[in-house]
Formats: structure tokens, C-alpha cells, sequence
């Protein structure tokens, strides 16, 4: 339930509140005209009894509630679910309806809390009854007690179904109490619903609900089937699991100060101006509080408030103020958190100072207030100086940092957003690294560490690591950023810039083999350095000749020709696969295959010009192709993420789109599921679809599948990875895997084209799926455009082969 409302609250707040007020008057109502017009006349005995033995167990049961957000004064549960389960064992359910609305609402607006959550409590107690009547009826477990008398809602028969159906009515009831009270709350506070009900403590207070629940039944049973003072029993129990209630919700109350305070520490530190971290001392004095009447103004704490100053700088003095608690430990309690977050708030207000006064200054990075690259190496030369006359070199450590995905923060929200992220990462980085260490910004996106005696490398980059991992909201956008490090020692010989060096050459190797890692340096990743910066290189110089186009046949596994099953499939297109001749010095090597130079050329960005050779190559070969298959066919062409964010990409597309189709084909592009979460390509997917080229997803399943992007981005088909169709033959859950993403592409009008099919079974197993299309060595291997013609000319054989 509710446990707190705040001011002025918003009109939606007030609707939803107002809503569920409505459905339990409505309730309520039902209740009294179900009793008033019982078979028999109204049972007032009955009822008098009821509320003689659930009214006292409300009012006790009521006053140790659990808390389970600890951010704020959000949502509460309270155990009084057991009277309402023992009122229904105990009484026919029109007598017991009206008892439990005649015990619940005068409990809550009894209660010590605002108007506003006093009648929400009621009414969200109210409507306990309907989901419970609910549940017990879909497992019809109602009948006469002892086999005689008025029908109850629970038969009191100690059935298996009987207490199954009791426990799932009582977790029917929490979940309803907790997600209406996290929408409430969620609509009050202006915050996600995700953040109020994804809490840690609802799985204790569930289990704390359904222990209580079970009481009830409990007391049902005892009161029917044994000695009534048994029942005494029972006592031992509920009074062991409510000072275990208190003290878990002294706990987390305990916990929500802790919480909000290492929130505060964290959110105050990243702020840059004083207006900025006078808000957030505000938003924080709330959560540290626990109520939304917590201030922080200029004017000090009134009688029956209580207070903390905080030096703010310049003379300035604001106060924190929060309302003064009846109970001394709790209102102890209040002080001790504001005070520490007024030291907090002292420390931020100190910082801003200071990187306002040294804002100009030339060895400050502007935007963190870190040390930049002059800074960082001139306490790098004193410190290698330092550890050659200590003799400990080797533990004098340099860390270079990334961050993954900086890049797209900028893109999409400016670089003011990439700013506050940078702050944010450097905040945190000075917070994990304390104690003579050296935390800098050298440019862009990259940070360094200077550690001058540093014993437990391996633990350093696992805090660093989880101090790189940032998660923040944009926009209404959740940004999750990591980051990689390279690690190196110094040796001796080695200056600053031969230290940044081989760091930064860690760190690229540690992007390269999957991000969110760290790499230590060692000397042969600056020979492979060397190697790749040479293939880059090369690569720049290669003429557009030196990259030839391969085609793999696609065939139609629904259409096989008559007697020659799967392996005689007509072909109904080609994917174009380039190879790079490269030339080292007159040499010629063998040809290279995609894989071992794609990922530099988009590093480098000769991968557009790349893309740009194919395409004409593929356009050029149409006519042929098309000539030789006497019918149209498809020409998928790989795309580079990075070639779909050129500019003049859609206009080269629409060229060749009109090109192949002056031919007889119809060219398709192929790109990775990276691309579907890009919200910033998806207008330019669209302009690609009105070109009339066709969009294909490759390597399915190996990314970011989702439903979503695939209904609301304008793809025809997909490819269905070969690490899935390896196994479908042999392991059950592949098969099911592929089975399940051929079902979704059929209920989304999807084309299913299978890769890496190479084996007969695979191929029968496809087509039983009902997937449409198979590449794959079992039907020809990649070859020149003049091997392909002779495919495409030959008679359909039992299998192609290249």
C-alpha cells in the first residue's frame, strides 16, 4: 500500500487514486447487498462474531507494515491478508465480506498518515476481497464446513488443492497490492514503473504475506477440526513474525538512508554548477528523509522540524530541514543522515568551487575538471623518476580507458549529453581510485590512471571496470555505456610516452577481443599492432581491382525438383561475397576472405570505399548472372554500419537498384542486428526501402533480436545464423531454437533464408520447418562469376559443387 503522498500532486495521480477509491466503494456496495439479501435474511450473528475476532486481529496486524521500496516513502505491504483468509474459513462469504470491509476500512483511516493514504489504503484493501473470491472459486474449493451448514468460500477440508488454492490466493492478493500501489506511486512520484516494482524486498515481504496467509488458514483448521484453545498456539507465530517484520523494516529503513546517501554521494558529485547541485541536494534531502517534506532552503529548521547546515560557499549557508519524528531513535536517526549528507553536500559545493576558480587553467581537462594530458605526464615522469630510486618499476602502473559507445551518445544526444557522461565516468573513476593514484582525461573519450605502487592489478581493473559500466537516462532513453582498458608496467628504459603507448595498444587489443575488458601490455600486441596498422595501410593503398566479388548460391528448399530432394533446389539468388587480392610488394598473396580484414577497413574507414566497389561489381555482373540463370534472381550485398551512415549511401544504392533491375535482379542488402537498436539509421532503412532495394537481416540470433525492431524497422527477410544450423540435426535445442525463429518470421511475413547448411538432414529438417531458403557448402561454396555461370547454366544436379 501506499505509504506516503506528496504534495500537489499530478491530476494523473489523483484519476488513479480516485479510480481504485471507486472500484472498492463499488465493492463495499456489492458486499452489503449480497448480505442484506441472503437466502435466510442476513446472517447478523454471524457477522457480529466476524468483526468480534477480526477487527482486534486488523488493528494488531496493521500496525507492522513493510516497506518494500527504500528509495522514498513508496510502497507498503501490510500482512492483514491472514484475517481475510480466516474470515473466509470462518464465515459464509456474504458475512465475511462485509465484516472484512467493515474491519479494513476503519483500520486504515484510523491510521496516523495523510487523508489522501488513509482512503487509497482502504480502498486497495477493499478490493483484496474480490481477487481472493476470485481465486478460490477457480479452484472450487468452497462447500458446507464438516460437511454440513451454509456453503464457505474455504471448506476448512485440509486438502492438498485446498491449501494450494489458499497460497496462490494470498501471492494473487500481494501482487495485486503491489503492482496498483507501484503504478500509484509511480504516477505520484514521476518515476518508471520498472524502478517501483523491480525491489529486492518484494520476494521477502512475499514470503513474509504468504507465512501470514497461512496463519489464517491455519486458525480456520484449528477453530473447526481441533480443541479451541489450541488456537493459543498460533499466538507464538504471528508474534514471532511481527517483531521480525519490525525489525526488517528497521533494517530497511536503515538500508533506504544507506542507499540514498551513496546515491547522493554519487549524483551530487557529478553536478557542475551550484544551481544544478543546489536541486539535487534538494531531490536527495527527500530520499535521505523518506518524505517529500524535506527542504533545503535558506532559512533554518522551525519547531517541530529538525536541521543541518550546509556551507555552500561564498558566504552562502543553506540549511536541510525535515519534519521532527515522535520517536527519539528515529528522529536520531534523521539527524546523523542529514548530517552526513550535509558533509556531502559541503564536499560537492567545495568542488564546484574549485573547478570554477580553475576552469581556465591550461593543465585542467574543462569538461571533467580532471588533469588533462599535460598533467598526467608530467606526474607520470616524476613518478617513474620515484620508482627507479625506490627499485619498484614493476609496480608503477598505467591504465588507458575507453569507453564503448561514447561515440553514439554523442551522435544522438549532442555533446552536452556526452559531457555530463564524461563527468560522470571521471566522477566515479576519483571516487574507486583514492590514495595517491592519478585519474586523468587525454581526449575525447579516453582517460588514464596513474598508479605509482600498485600491488593487486587484477582487482584495480575489476573496480575500474565496474566504475566504467554507467547507466543513465537521456531523454527517456536508459544509456548504458562500458569501457576497455589497456595495462601496462613500466620496465626500466621506458619514458611517458613509450608507457601511453604500449597502454594504448592494451587497450585497443582489449576492444578488439570483445570490449569490457582489460588487457595487460606484452611486447608482440605491438608487433600485431604493427601488423594491423600495415593491413590498414594497405588497404588504403589497394585499388578497387584488388577486391573481387564471390557468389554462393541460395536455392529454394520448398520447390526441390521432382525425385531430387533437397540438394536439387532451383537457385533463386546469390550472395555477393568479396575477396581482397592483396599485394605485398609485388607478391600476391592467395585471396582474403571478409573476415580477416572488414573489421579494420570499418576501423579505418576504407570499408565505404570497399562496399561502394562491390556494389558496382554486383551491378555489373547482373546482366550476365541473369543470363546465364534465364530468370530473375536475388543479389544480397553485405552492409557496413558504417556505410549506411554516409551520406550519399542511399543515393548509390538507389543507382545500383536501378541498375540490377535493368537487368532482370533485385538487389537486397544485408546488415547485422546491430543495426535495428540504432535509432538514428532508422530513417535512413526507410530511405533505403523506397530505393525498391530489398533489407535482409544477416547472422540472426547472434545479436540484438527483438521482436519490436523487427515489426517497426522495414526488413523483408532475415538469415538464420550458421552456428544455429549446425547443430539442428543433433541437438534438440537448436533445433527448437531455429524452429521458433522460423515460426516468427512466418507470423511476420518474413523470407527465412538458413546459412551454413551442409548436410542433407539439415536441409530436410529446414524444409519440414517450412523455411524458404538454404545456402551453404551442401549446394556450392562460394566462386567467381564465371564458375557461377556455369552453375546457373548447368541442369539442376543432385549437388552443386564449385
Amino acid at each position: 500500500m501506499s505509504a506516503g503522498v506528496r504534495e500537489r500532486r499530478p491530476v494523473g495521480s489523483v484519476l488513479f487514486d480516485g479510480a481504485v477509491t471507486l472500484l472498492a466503494l463499488a465493492a463495499v456496495v456489492t458486499a452489503v447487498t449480497f448480505f442484506l439479501g441472503a437466502r435466510g435474511g442476513p446472517a447478523w450473528s454471524e457477522l457480529a462474531w466476524c468483526l468480534v475476532l477480526g477487527l482486534p486481529l486488523m488493528q494488531l496486524l496493521t500496525r507492522f507494515p513493510y516497506q518494500i521500496n527504500t528509495k522514498h516513502a513508496g510502497i507498503e505491504v501490510q500482512f492483514d491478508v491472514g484475517v481475510l483468509v480466516f474470515l473466509l474459513c470462518f464465515a459464509r462469504p456474504t458475512s465475511a465480506a462485509l465484516a472484512w470491509c467493515l474491519c479494513v476500512v476503519p483500520t486504515n483511516l484510523l491510521q496516523r498518515k495523510s487523508w489522501v493514504s488513509r482512503v487509497y489504503n482502504a480502498s486497495i484493501g477493499v478490493l483484496f476481497l474480490p481477487v481472493a473470491l476470485l481465486v478460490l472459486a477457480a479452484f472450487d474449493v468452497a462447500g458446507p464446513v464438516e460437511g454440513t451448514g451454509p456453503v464457505h468460500a474455504i471448506a476448512v477440508r485440509a486438502t492438498p488443492t485446498e491449501l494450494v488454492a489458499v497460497l496462490v490466493a494470498v501471492l494473487a492478493v500481494f501482487v495485486v497490492d503491489v503492482a496498483v500501489s507501484a503504478v500509484s506511486v509511480a504516477v505520484q512520484e514521476r518515476t518508471s514503473l520498472r524502478r517501483e516494482l523491480l525491489h529486492s524486498g518484494a520476494w521477502l515481504a512475499g514470503g513474509t504475506i504468504v507465512a501470514v496467509g497461512g496463519l489464517g488458514y491455519l486458525g480456520g483448521l484449528v477453530y473447526f477440526q481441533l480443541p479451541h484453545w489450541v488456537a493459543l498456539l498460533l499466538v507464538i507465530p504471528m508474534i514471532v513474525t511481527m517483531v521480525a517484520t519490525r525489525a526488517m523494516r528497521q533494517t530497511r529503513d536503515v538500508a533506504r538512508r544507506t542507499e540514498a546517501l551513496f546515491e547522493a554521494a554519487t549524483a551530487l558529485h557529478t553536478q557542475g554548477r551550484r544551481a544544478d547541485l543546489a536541486r539535487a541536494l534538494q531531490k536527495h534531502a527527500r530520499m535521505v528523509a523518506g518524505t517529500p517534506a524535506a527542504m533545503v532552503r535558506s532559512v533554518g529548521p522551525g519547531e517541530e522540524e529538525i536541521g543541518v547546515p550546509v556551507v555552500a560557499g561564498d558566504g552562502v549557508v543553506l540549511h536541510i530541514t525535515a519534519p521532527r519524528r515522535r520517536d527519539p531513535n528515529q528522529r536520531a536517526a534523521d539527524e546523523k543522515a542529514l548530517e552526513a549528507l550535509a558533509s556531502v553536500g559541503e564536499a560537492a559545493f567545495f568542488r564546484v568551487s574549485a573547478s570554477e576558480e580553475m576552469h581556465g587553467l591550461a593543465r585542467r581537462d574543462v569538461v571533467t575538471g580532471l588533469p588533462n594530458r599535460l598533467q598526467f605526464s608530467e606526474r607520470l615522469a616524476t613518478e617513474l623518476d620515484r620508482a627507479r630510486e625506490a627499485g619498484r618499476l614493476d609496480r608503477l602502473v598505467v591504465l588507458y580507458l575507453d569507453l564503448d559507445g561514447f561515440k553514439g551518445v554523442n551522435d544522438r544526444f549532442g555533446h552536452e549529453a556526452g559531457d555530463e557522461l564524461l563527468r560522470l565516468v571521471g566522477s566515479r573513476l576519483r571516487d574507486t581510485l583514492r590514495g595517491g593514484s592519478t585519474v586523468a582525461r587525454l581526449g575525447g573519450d579516453e582517460f588514464a590512471v596513474l598508479l605509482p605502487d600498485c600491488v593487486d592489478v587484477e582487482g584495480l581493473c575489476r573496480r575500474v571496470l565496474v566504475a566504467l559500466r554507467v547507466e543513465v537516462r537521456m531523454r527517456g532513453h536508459v544509456l548504458r555505456v562500458q569501457g576497455s582498458i589497456g595495462l601496462s608496467r613500466a620496465r626500466p628504459g621506458d619514458d611517458v610516452g613509450t608507457l601511453l603507448r604500449n597502454a594504448d595498444t592494451a587497450m585497443y587489443r582489449a576492444k578488439a577481443t570483445g570490449k569490457n575488458r582489460w588487457v595487460e601490455f606484452r611486447p608482440e600486441l605491438l608487433e600485431e599492432e604493427i601488423a594491423r596498422l600495415q593491413v590498414i595501410e594497405d588497404l588504403q593503398q589497394a585499388p578497387a581491382e584488388a577486391f573481387v566479388v564471390h557468389y554462393q548460391p541460395i536455392v529454394d528448399l520448398q520447390h526441390a525438383g521432382a525425385g531430387a530432394g533437397v540438394t536439387g533446389a532451383p537457385v533463386v539468388g546469390l550472395e555477393a561475397l568479396v575477396r581482397w587480392r592483396r599485394d605485398r610488394g609485388g607478391a600476391v598473396e592467395p585471396l582474403v576472405g571478409p573476415e580477416e580484414f572488414i573489421g579494420l577497413a570499418e576501423r579505418s574507414g576504407t570499408v565505404v570505399g570497399i562496399g561502394d566497389s562491390v556494389l558496382r561489381q554486383v551491378t555489373r555482373d547482373a546482366e550476365r548472372i541473369q543470363g546465364s540463370a534465364g530468370r530473375r534472381l536475388d543479389l544480397m550485398v553485405n552492409v557496413s554500419p558504417v556505410q549506411l551512415r554516409h551520406p550519399d549511401f542511399t543515393v548509390r544504392v538507389a543507382a545500383a537498384v536501378r541498375q540490377a533491375g535493368a537487368s532482370g535482379c533485385r538487389l537486397h542488402l544485408e546488415m547485422t542486428e546491430s543495426v535495428m537498436i540504432d535509432d538514428d539509421v532508422v530513417d535512413r532503412l526507410r530511405d533505403l526501402a523506397d530505393t525498391g532495394a530489398q533489407l535482409t537481416i544477416d547472422d540472426f540470433g547472434t545479436g540484438f533480436s527483438s521482436l519490436g525492431y523487427l515489426r517497426h524497422r522495414p526488413f523483408s527477410s532475415f538469415k538464420i545464423d550458421r552456428s544455429f544450423v549446425r547443430d539442428i540435426a543433433t541437438e534438440p535445442t537448436a533445433r527448437a531454437l531455429v524452429e521458433g525463429m522460423v515460426k516468427m518470421g512466418q507470423a511476420l511475413g518474413l523470407t527465412i533464408v538458413a546459412e551454413g547448411v551442409e548436410h542433407v538432414e539439415q536441409a530436410e529438417i529446414l524444409r519440414e520447418m517450412g523455411c524458404h531458403l538454404a545456402q551453404g557448402h551442401l549446394y556450392c561454396r562460394p566462386v567467381s562469376v564465371e564458375e557461377i555461370e556455369d552453375v546457373l547454366s548447368a541442369p539442376l544436379a543432385p549437388r552443386l559443387t564449385a
